[in-house]
């Protein structure tokens, strides 16, 4: 999908506007960007520059300076924010960052590349590292942090830790807080099969990790290794007890592909953005009639092809616009994860229509 701007060469007269969110931007008698923003009534925000001038008005009078006023209707909150990232980043790309109009969360880092990984805490992302959130505190990030370290015994220490180098001034050394990589108490393949159990946790497939446990210790009492199962035994009640004490569940971001479903200007038209690892890597508009079609093949387009590596801020600022709209969800936005490709055609259209029936009932409601 193009977004194509509408261009209004400015004469000293403003032509009638739509009373509609946009995002608009103004250039002086110099082709200079002077303004760039968002707002929910055009008409009236531009009434504000160019209308008439009074003592009482403190707004900028920009009457004699515009050459030309650029702007794109909006049909949800979710296009306006994204419109106004794109604009801002390509007119300002060192300083758009400051100018956000969205949230920025915290993520926790664990990079499996190191020897014997620890948990970091991150406003950025990196290909071939793995990223968990959102979390909107750092509080909640220190919370669960202190639950995986104490519940997998995942080392909380800031040494560069290779082996064979033991630490005996290390307080968590001394208290055996953690798995003592450092002493050598335990391997490389043993401490990343617990970082990988803790990323589980982290996700929540608890039932999984449980399993996986429940067979190994099976196993193990099958071959009279009593006292090895009843440390799994112990790790698997370690686990339950910390998921009573921490419910929290956060998405990888490896895996956070999202469909986030607009409603158009018009009923027979929605407009789907298209999230995958974070990034918005397409945003289509559809008529109804057709969508299934036209939807399995965008489907197939933007989640099969090889996925480009980037180093730029654009994946955690984009995974980050998403997660509001998930934390804090819209009647105008409705977002869904993308799993199984093949019948998810079926369950957008699925979505839009119970989302077309409840705004009929809300509707034909007759108010108390």
């Amino acid at each position: 999908m193009e977004f194509r701007f509408e261009v209004i060469p400015y004469d000293k007269t403003l032509p009638s506007l739509p009373k509609h969110s946009a995002v608009y931007k103004i250039f002086d008698i110099h082709d200079k960007l002077i303004v760039l923003d968002k707002t929910s009534n055009l008409s009236q925000r531009l009434e504000r520059y160019y209308g008439p001038r009074s003592e009482m008005v403190r707004d900028l009078d920009l009457r004699d300076i515009t050459g030309r006023i650029e702007y794109i209707r909006t049909d949800s909150t979710f296009e306006t924010l994204y419109l106004l990232y794109q604009q801002r980043k390509q007119y300002f790309p060192k300083t758009y960052r400051k100018m956000r109009t969205f949230r920025l969360f915290n993520l926790m880092k664990i990079n499996r590349k190191q020897r014997f990984p620890r948990l970091y805490t991150s406003r950025q992302i990196k290909s071939g590292v793995d990223y968990f959130g959102p979390f909107v505190s750092r509080g909640q990030f220190a919370r669960l942090k202190t639950t995986l370290e104490r519940t997998f015994k995942l080392r909380p220490c800031l040494y560069n830790i290779r082996g064979n180098d033991p630490h005996p001034d290390c307080l968590y050394f001394q208290m055996h807080t953690c798995s003592r990589p450092c002493n050598n108490d335990i391997d490389r393949l043993r401490y990343l099969n617990d970082v990988e159990q803790a990323m589980a946790f982290i996700q929540g497939r608890d039932l999984e990790l449980e399993e996986s446990l429940i067979r190994k210790m099976n196993h193990l009492s099958a071959d009279t290794k009593f006292e090895e199962a009843q440390i799994i035994r112990q790790r698997l009640e370690k686990i339950r007890h910390a998921r009573e004490e921490f419910k929290d569940k956060f998405f990888s971001i490896s895996d956070f592909n999202f469909l986030v479903l607009v409603q158009s200007d018009s009923v027979t038209r929605w407009k789907i953005a298209f999230i995958r690892q974070g990034r918005i890597v397409g945003f289509e508009e559809y008529e109804l009639d057709g969508l299934i079609e036209s939807l399995a093949a965008d489907l197939h387009r933007f989640f099969d092809a090889p996925m480009e590596r980037d180093s730029s801020n654009s994946r955690y600022d984009e995974f980050c616009l998403v997660a509001n709209f998930i934390l804090d969800p819209l009647q105008s936005v409705d977002v869904l994860r993308v799993e199984e490709i093949e019948n998810l055609p079926a369950k957008v259209v699925q979505r839009i229509q119970q989302r077309k029936r409840k705004r009929r009932n809300e509707l034909s409601t007759p108010l108390l």
